[in-house]
């Protein structure tokens, strides 16, 4: 089970990374900074967010099955506030469109519980703090996503300046 999953996570960022810079993965961004000017430039707003619900439920579905399989039995019980509050945490720690970043949050927000078991009543006092303390001195995360900048270079004329 532990290679599949590393195969899965290893998969997961091949895909991503593949989709950054991909038609859809450029629309979703656009569609993230600006609707209506998404919209202007004549990207369908709904298709480009169906496909980004699409995707979503996908690997939701197949990291599921996994976890059946493993746990063999699921209950609603299993799944409480505390899982989406840490997966909220690995997010915003390791900075929303950053694989690294995220890899990096997880790592830490899963291992630190385990180092820190002497302080286990004050586990939602510190989460609490370590997202109020992200947002206020560093709201892009851990690993910031780097925007690419594109820059126009023009013929360049006899005296070396640009045209």
């Amino acid at each position: 089970m532990y290679y599949l999953m590393i195969g899965m996570v290893l998969f997961a960022v091949f895909v991503v990374n593949r989709l950054k810079n991909s038609r859809i993965g450029r629309a979703w961004f656009a569609l993230r900074e600006d609707e209506i000017a998404c919209q202007a430039m004549g990207i369908d707003k709904t298709r480009t967010k169906l496909a980004a619900f699409s995707l979503g439920a996908t690997w939701a579905g197949l990291v599921g099955v996994i976890f059946a399989a493993k746990t063999t039995f699921i209950n609603p019980a299993s799944f409480t506030i505390w899982e989406s509050v840490i997966i909220l945490c690995v997010v915003v720690l390791g900075g929303m469109g950053s694989i690294v970043g995220v890899i990096l949050g997880a790592m830490v927000l899963i291992l630190l519980p385990e180092y820190l078991r002497a302080f286990s009543e004050y586990r939602m006092l510190l989460f609490g703090a370590i997202l109020v303390l992200m947002m206020v001195f560093r709201p892009g995360g851990i690993i910031t996503n780097v925007r690419r900048t594109y820059r126009f270079k023009g013929k360049a004329t006899t005296d070396g300046h640009s045209a």
